[in-house]
C-alpha cells in the first residue's frame, strides 16, 4: 500500500492549471548546509549578545562542581523530548510570472519514558507525526491553494496532513540578525523545522500534566525561544542544545571590578562535572548556563563535551542556586551511552534524547518509498503529447 496516496488529491489540485517542474526523479531530500541547532541558538539569543547579570541567589560562583547525581539515588528526569525533520524537494509550481517550490515535510516529535527500574521506552501516547506540503501562498491563485488545501484535510490518512504557507512569518525565518531568508527552498526547510518545534511544544503540553502529578522533571532538545512564551510552559523542564551560539560575550562584575569573557574564555576554565553560573537572558525570562559533561583531554575541540541548559523563568526572580545544581547533577548523570560514531555531537549527547531522535526517524518513510509513492499527476501525459 502506498502511504503517500492521500496526498494525490492535493498534488493534483495543485497541478490543476499550473506547469510543474519535477525535481529529478519525483523527491530529491533537501539537505541544510549548516548546523540547524546553533543558528536557531543564534537567533533565540540575537537580542542578548551581551550578558551582564548572573540571576541564581548564590551569584559569587563562576564554576560549580556538579557530581553525578544517579537515578539510583534520585530520579529526576522521566521524559525526554525531541522532535526530527526530513525535507524533499518536490518541484517547481508555475503559475504564469509566478512560481514557487513544492516540498514535503515529515515531522515528528516523540517523548521516551525512563521507569524507576532504569527501563527505558517510547511513550506512544506522546508520539506526534504530521505530512507537509509546503509552498509560497502568494505564488499561486486562491483557487489552486483552496482546492489543494481541502484535498488534504479530507484525506483518509494515518498521519495527519496539512499545506503550509512557506511567506508566513516564524522567528526562524524572521529574525533581525539574518533576516527574511531570500532563497525559497531554505525558506521552506526553516518552515518545516518551525512545524516540527511547534510538535514538540504540543508534546510538552500534555507532559507537564504529568510534571503536576507526580514531579516527573522533562528534558527536551533545543532552546526556550518564543513557542514556549506561554504562560503554560513556567516549570517543570528544561532545553538541552548540544550546539550553540558562540557569539555571547560575558561581562561579570565582583568586588567593584569588571571583567569581560568571551565565551571561549568561560569554557576553556569549565572542568569536567562543573556548570558555570547562571545567566538570565530575555529580561531574566529565561535562565540559563553551561555544563561540561566530558574531559576536554578526550575531544578535539575545547568546546565539545558541553552543553548549554536553559530554564523557564517567567518570574524574571533570580533562581535558587541549589535546584541549578540539582538539575545539573541529574543531567551529568544522563551523558552515557555515548552514540559515538553515530551522531557528530555525541560529545554533548543525553543518551535519552537521542533515543527519542532516533524513534522519530526510524518511524520516517525512507527517500526510496517517497520517490516511488509520490507522482505529480500527468506528468507521463504530458510528456508523451510533447
Amino acid at each position: 500500500m502506498n502511504p503517500f496516496a492521500p496526498l494525490q488529491p492535493a498534488l493534483a489540485a495543485l497541478s490543476d492549471g499550473p506547469e510543474i517542474l519535477p525535481a529529478t526523479g519525483q523527491a530529491q531530500e533537501f539537505l541544510q548546509q549548516f548546523d540547524a541547532d546553533e543558528y536557531y541558538d543564534r537567533i533565540r539569543t540575537e537580542d542578548d549578545k551581551k550578558v551582564s547579570e548572573v540571576m541564581e541567589t548564590r551569584p559569587d560562583r563562576l564554576y560549580v562542581d556538579v557530581p553525578p547525581l544517579p537515578r539510583e539515588e534520585q530520579h529526576v528526569f522521566r521524559y525526554f523530548v525531541d522532535g526530527s525533520v526530513k525535507t524533499f524537494f518536490l518541484g517547481t509550481l508555475v503559475e504564469h510570472e509566478r512560481n514557487t517550490p513544492v516540498l514535503l515535510g515529515q515531522l515528528g516529535a516523540a517523548a521516551v519514558q525512563r521507569e524507576n527500574d532504569g527501563r527505558v521506552h517510547v511513550a506512544v501516547e506522546h508520539n506526534r507525526k504530521r505530512i507537509v506540503l509546503l509552498l509560497n501562498k502568494s505564488q499561486v491563485s486562491d483557487p489552486v491553494w483552496t482546492r489543494a488545501l481541502a484535498a488534504l484535510r479530507s484525506a483518509r490518512s494515518a498521519i495527519p496532513m496539512d499545506l503550509v504557507d512557506t511567506d508566513d512569518e516564524d522567528p526562524h525565518n524572521t529574525s533581525k540578525s539574518f533576516g527574511p531568508n531570500k532563497e525559497p527552498r531554505s525558506r521552506a526547510a526553516h518552515k518545516a523545522n518551525w512545524e516540527m518545534r511547534l510538535l514538540e511544544r504540543d508534546l510538552l503540553r500534555d507532559l507537564l500534566a504529568e510534571h503536576d502529578r507526580t514531579g516527573a522533571w522533562i528534558a527536551v532538545d533545543g532552546g526556550l525561544g518564543k513557542e514556549f512564551k506561554e504562560k503554560s510552559f513556567d516549570r517543570g523542564f528544561v532545553g538541552v542544545i548540544k550546539n550553540f551560539s558562540k557569539e555571547q560575550v560575558f561581562e561579570l562584575t565582583s568586588r567593584g571590578k569588571t571583567v569581560r569573557l568571551s565565551l571561549f574564555q568561560l569554557l576553556a576554565n569549565l572542568q569536567v562535572n562543573q556548570r558555570t553560573a547562571a545567566f538570565g537572558r530575555g529580561e531574566g525570562h529565561v535562565v540559563f548556563w553551561y555544563i561540561r559533561i566530558r574531559e576536554q583531554r578526550h575531544l578535539e575541540y575545547p568546546l565539545m563535551g558541553v552543553m548549554k541548559i536553559e530554564y523557564p523563568n517567567p518570574s524574571r526572580n533570580k533562581v535558587g542556586s541549589d535546584r541549578i545544581d540539582h538539575l545539573s547533577r541529574a543531567l551529568v548523570a544522563e551523558r552515557c551511552v555515548t552514540p559515538h560514531g553515530k551522531d557528530r555531537r555525541w560529545h554533548a549527547h543525553l543518551y535519552p534524547i537521542y533515543l527519542s531522535e532516533e524513534v522519530i526517524k526510524n518511524g520516517f518513510y525512507s527517500e526510496e518509498v517517497l520517490r516511488a509513492g509520490i507522482k505529480w499527476p500527468g506528468l507521463d501525459r504530458r510528456a508523451r503529447s510533447a
